[in-house]
């Protein structure tokens, strides 16, 4: 269960740095994906599945990233896909109720929900440009955008998303960026057994030492603090979980205090770096798996392990 420690070093990071102007939210560019099927689901409350089964995935599926995407094998063109391949395998393996994903395209979304046996899937794209002239950011190099479409983060679960979908989706721009560049947001999806909710966080350099290290630390944890607000609204008086890859350690002073302060009167669990599970239900033990056959230097599918817990 988290505590109160550490809260005045969190408060004086964010005074030490320089403060961003908020930014409004932006119009959503993405729909329900249950939308082309023209189907309405009753609004019947289902029992509950036990345990609730959370699987936490960061593909580095973008293109962006080169740091990973440049060591997953095969030709550019077909890297995005055997990454999927791998992913539904893992899934089909593990067995989750919902799966949080990061930085996946959606153009290899499609399709995916089926090939794994789920009914549902929300996307919540990335934007760049200055409010009120923010676009999709695409999946790609910088002038050779791929054909996978935007580039965002996702939550699937196995039933469809009630309607109307209004009402059981949730998706925002955070207030504080780092750039215009690439604009995070979070995002929502309310199910008859629990709101999950999902983000990549502003990335926080690996050093202490770095010169940009405690302005980052605010940028993140004032998203945190956004994320962990906006998704207790959202989910009200109902359970709440939250997973994703929030891009704040533990074993970093200033990140746990982010950590404790965003999570207060929630229980958190992490993969032990920047991938967390944030919830008021019980936790069983958490498990970190790397992705299969990271040994090898021309086999690495994605800069962060697979990471699920079982909620009860």
């Amino acid at each position: 269960m988290f505590t109160h420690a550490g809260a005045a070093a969190v408060a004086a990071i964010l005074l030490m740095a320089p403060s961003l102007a908020p930014t409004p939210e932006p119009t959503s560019t993405t729909t329900e994906a249950e939308t082309s099927g023209k189907r309405r689901i009753r609004n019947v409350e289902s029992a509950p599945p036990r345990p609730i089964r959370v699987l936490q995935m960061n593909l580095c599926n973008s293109g962006l990233a080169r740091h990973c995407w440049d060591k997953k094998p095969g030709a550019p063109q077909n890297r995005a896909g055997a990454t999927m391949q791998v992913a539904a395998a893992e899934i089909a393996r593990i067995k989750p109720t919902a799966v949080t994903i990061n930085e996946i395209c959606s153009g290899d979304l499609e399709g995916f929900k089926q090939k794994i046996g789920f009914k549902g899937d929300s996307f919540f794209t990335v934007l760049e440009g200055a409010p009120g002239s923010r676009t999709p950011k695409k999946c790609g190099q910088p002038g050779k955008p791929s054909k996978g479409g935007d580039y965002g983060s996702a939550i699937l679960t196995k039933e469809p998303l009630r309607e109307p979908y209004s009402e059981f989706r949730l998706e925002k721009a955070f207030d504080t960026q780092r750039n215009d560049r690439e604009v995070r947001v979070m995002g929502c999806r309310k199910m008859p057994w629990a709101t999950v909710c999902t983000a990549q966080l502003h990335a926080v350099p690996s050093q202490e030492s770095d010169e940009d290290y405690l302005r980052s630390v605010q940028v993140t944890a004032d998203q945190c603090f956004q994320l962990s607000r906006e998704a207790r609204r959202f989910a009200g008086d109902g359970p709440l979980i939250i997973a994703g890859d929030l891009n704040l350690r533990w074993n970093k002073p200033h990140e746990q205090n982010a950590l404790n302060l965003c999570g207060k009167g929630l229980t958190r669990k992490g993969d032990g770096n920047r991938q967390h599970v944030i919830s008021g239900k019980t936790f069983g033990e958490p498990q970190t798996e790397p992705w299969p056959d990271t040994s090898e230097p021309d086999t690495v599918w994605t800069d962060h392990p697979l990471f699920y817990v079982d909620l009860t």
